[in-house]
């Protein structure tokens, strides 16, 4: 009887980690967060190629890739602030207007990468990451969970 008790057990703790049901949230919004306006890079060289952009600490940062394994909560810093939200969003419109949310990544003590996610869409949810203007051409170390996304412009 103890063994079938035990056996179930460890289904039911299974069951809850595959469903993420054990996952930790994600860190917070500050109270003193960063209303990020979404703006535009034209990328002239590359077939007039248009990029939505953040500026963060003097820097700009465009897309560079996506998450190449499953999503895991030990790459997340810090939220920084959030994207301001209008009614000509794309995305799913939050009335807080705080549900698409920027944040730093660990290890990343330059700061080359930030991380975009909206923690409200539950299914199929991926992050963006931006990537600072500045490293382009230059060699820095990128976090092992990024895939790039292949933008011409980040190919050197």
């Amino acid at each position: 009887m103890k063994k079938i008790i035990t056996a179930i057990f460890a289904i039911i703790i299974c069951l809850f980690t595959m469903t993420g049901c054990m996952e930790k949230s994600l860190p917070d919004l500050p109270n003193d967060a960063i209303e990020f306006d979404m703006g535009t890079f034209h990328d002239s060289e590359h077939d007039d190629a248009l990029f939505g952009s953040i500026e963060y600490s003097g820097r700009v940062y465009i897309p560079y890739g996506t998450i190449n394994n499953r999503y895991n909560q030990s790459y997340i810093d810090s939220c920084i602030g959030y994207i301001i939200q209008n009614e000509h969003s794309s995305s799913v419109i939050d009335p807080d207007n705080t549900n698409r949310r920027i944040y730093t990544l660990s290890g990343d003590s330059e700061q080359n990468f930030l991380m975009d996610f909206d923690d409200t869409i539950k299914l199929m949810n991926q992050p963006t990451f931006f990537r600072a203007l500045d490293t382009k051409g230059v060699e820095i170390d990128i976090p092992s969970c990024i895939d790039s996304l292949g933008y011409e412009f980040w190919e050197e």
